[in-house]
């Protein structure tokens, strides 16, 4: 009735829609041909850029799709984004819309202008099998990366979608592939801990100590995330047991810096170097008390590890369990030979550092075994001194009554 009184058929509201646009939004067929059939501009955007094919693509209206096509819609027109309408109907998982659009000459390869994303990766990214499947047999550019040199297999590989890796993998693609980190599609794997990615990964040839920029290799990261199947998977396939990041933080290292007993002992059992030091000179051991992992530390122990082997700084392990008042840990150390009045390069001793923290369990202890009560860092302050410095009175009353020189 309207068209018939000459209203203006192309007549947008404030955010450019216009009447053929909200048409196809809602899916309504007759209504989008009784527009076409009376000349609407059947390309016109909203202010995004939105076309009707596009609104029509992420709404699923398959038959309105196929009638916008039939009458020479633009199938490669982007919104503002670059987004296409083959890019929207891959990540909504319109299969029939992709298939549609493939048949009628779509660009495949028309990537997204704001971060370079292919319509393959975001089907990868989301894990659509059949999607990445159908993209792959029109010749979708398998290795085409993102802005950020994030390949459609690094991203399958992040999500862990096993059915679209093996796919990828099927049809070529490079296994080594890596991001602008140097993050290759391996290392983000053991990262996120998809064991049955990286075992597909391993027997595909993947480069198994390859690298990200900054040094950390794939077992590096398996072993600080912990994830003791793929650890073992890597070792079970010669991955470089003492590969060390740019700052020599080995796998150990960071294994025993997070607790992780079995990844430790996994790494011992494989021949690990224990005394392997990161660049300022703390050892698999030193992180270990200083974090208080008692399990870990007793292992490294076990397997003569350097029980005073000291940080540039002249810490020992014993001086870091002291500061942090490791009670369990200090004992461990002291059961096992530990130089107890061992200096770090100021002078202070492991019982200065516990005077000063005013942990009143470790005094005792070391003080039980012989700790020297006047032992002075450089300043010439005493264990005392800094006890009235910081006002640990109950500590206090213990150096006194074990003979400190109260006029030191």
């Amino acid at each position: 009735m309207l068209i018939n009184n000459k209203a203006d058929i192309n007549k947008c509201r404030d955010t450019g829609s216009s009447p053929l646009y909200i048409a196809c939004q809602k899916g309504h067929t007759e209504v989008v041909q009784m527009l076409i059939n009376n000349k609407a501009d059947i390309n016109k955007c909203r202010k995004t850029g939105s076309s009707p094919v596009i609104i029509a693509c992420q709404k699923e209206h398959t038959e309105v799709v196929q009638m916008l096509i039939n009458n020479k819609a633009d199938i490669n027109k982007c919104r503002d984004t670059g987004a296409s309408p083959l890019f929207i109907a891959c990540l909504e998982e319109q299969t029939e819309v992709v298939q549609m659009l493939i048949n009628n000459n779509a660009d495949i390869k028309k990537c997204r202008d704001t971060d370079g994303v292919s319509p393959l990766y975001i089907a990868c990214h989301e894990g659509y099998t059949e999607v990445v499947q159908m993209l792959i047999n029109n010749k979708a550019d398998i290795n085409k990366c993102r802005d950020t040199g994030e390949s459609p297999l690094f991203i399958a590989c992040q999500e862990g979608y096993t059915e679209v890796v093996q796919m990828l993998i099927n049809n070529k693609a490079d296994i080594n592939k890596c991001r602008d980190t140097g993050a290759s599609p391996l290392f983000i794997a053991c990262l996120e801990g998809h064991t049955e990615v990286v075992q597909m990964l391993i027997n595909n040839n993947a480069d198994i100590n390859k690298c990200r920029d900054t040094g950390e290799s794939p077992l590096y990261i398996a072993c600080q995330e912990g994830y003791t199947e793929v650890v073992q998977m890597l070792i079970n396939n010669k991955a470089g047991i003492n590969k060390c990041d740019d700052e020599e933080v080995s796998p150990l290292y960071i294994a025993c810096q997070e607790g992780h007993t079995e990844v430790v002992q996994m790494l011992i059992n494989n021949k690990a170097d224990i005394n392997k030091c990161m660049d300022d000179g703390a050892s698999p051991l030193f992180i270990a008390c200083q974090n208080g992992h008692t399990e870990v530390v007793q292992m490294l122990i076990n397997n003569k590890a350097d029980i005073n082997k000291c940080r540039d700084t002249g810490a020992s392990p014993l001086f870091m369990a002291c500061q942090n008042g490791h009670t369990e840990v200090v004992q461990m150390l002291i059961n096992n030979k530990s130089d107890i009045n061992k200096c770090e390069r100021t002078g202070s001793s492991p019982l200065y550092i516990a005077c000063q923290e005013g942990h009143t369990e470790v005094v005792q202890m070391l003080i039980n075994n012989k700790a020297d009560i006047n032992k002075c860092r450089d300043t010439g302050a005493s264990p005392l001194y800094i006890l009235l410095q910081e006002g640990h009175t109950e500590v206090v009353q213990m150096l006194i009554n074990n003979k400190a020189d109260i006029n030191k």
